[in-house]
């Protein structure tokens, strides 16, 4: 019988079945039976597109935006609420400084009235003088309070201005930092799609495995019941009648397909263990087992 060389153990029984049958079974007539092959049904997951991810993304994000501007809003007016604080703070330092320095000089200027006046000096050009004086002096310190106050003021409503500003563009604001959000959560959900993707791959794959071992064991049944019924037909060929068809010459060349394959070792370790062989070769299985235990040196 013509077949070719196997490449694996799974090939190798399925030749081997087949010249079991060809040789031992097929004159006897025997009918394999039927058995209904394993069908598992596959999962299936179609990744979003980018639109939809993008929509997803929106809705999922949705329910924070209107709080988020809020919570902003509402910063904002607490700081303008503490900058307008400071203003009125500002002004009130400066009216009461003011109101000091006034008080200072006008204390100043009743002691000078009253010395000039013990001194018979109240019209003299001296105690006019010194009350010019006096009087220069506190206009400059009032005009420093009041320079300082006004350039603190400007820059306090300057912050005021750019807060103004920032409320009235939250929105916008908001929009940008929402889009931002939103490209992140696309990108966030395109690699949770793309694990489901490999776990559907991998379970997907793990059923075409059981369904191929299922399949192969439908194979190995067959063969099974092929020696069951040859043990309760009548005529069966002997050995040598097999020798002479070429059966052996066959099974022996198939497994040694196999097995030549692999390395000496291997292979050694491997058919010792593998007994189902003894259903197809009889009497040449432990030959065949001593052959490769010799070739590998363990012998």
């Amino acid at each position: 019988m013509q077949f070719n060389k196997p490449t694996t153990k799974e090939e190798m029984y399925v030749v081997l079945n087949d010249l079991f049958y060809y040789y031992r079974v097929k004159r006897a007539g025997y009918e394999e039976v039927s058995l209904k092959e394993l069908e598992l049904e596959r999962l299936e997951f179609n990744p979003s597109t980018e639109e939809q991810l993008i929509e997803k993304a929106t809705e999922l994000l949705s329910g924070n935006r209107e709080r988020e501007i809020a919570e902003y809003k509402n910063s904002l007016n607490e700081q303008m609420i503490k900058t307008s604080a400071q203003i009125t703070a500002i002004e009130e330092s400066a009216e009461e400084q003011t109101s000091q320095v006034e008080k200072l000089y006008a204390d100043s200027e009743e002691k000078i009235r009253v010395t000039a006046e013990k001194n018979g000096l109240i019209n003299s050009s001296a105690y006019l003088d010194k009350l010019a004086v006096l009087e220069n002096e506190k206009n400059l310190r009032i005009a420093d309070i009041v320079e300082k106050k006004d350039q603190k003021i400007a820059e306090l409503s300057a912050l005021i201005n750019s807060i103004n500003e920032r409320i009235n563009s939250a929105d916008t604001f908001n929009e940008q930092v929402f889009q931002k959000s939103v490209r992140a959560k696309v990108i966030e959900l395109k690699d949770e799609e793309a694990q489901i993707t490999r776990e559907v791959f991998k379970y997907n794959n793990g059923l075409d495995e059981k369904e191929q071992r299922y399949a192969n064991t439908i194979l190995q049944a067959n063969a099974n019941l092929n020696l069951k019924f040859m043990e309760i037909s009548m005529g069966e060929f002997t050995k040598d009648q097999l020798v002479d068809m070429g059966y052996y010459t066959d099974v022996v060349n198939c497994v040694c397909g196999y097995y030549d394959s692999l390395d000496a070792v291997t292979a050694y370790q491997d058919i010792v263990n593998e007994e189902k062989l003894t259903i197809y070769l009889d009497d040449y299985y432990s030959n065949v087992v001593y052959m490769y235990g010799a070739k590998s040196g363990l012998l």
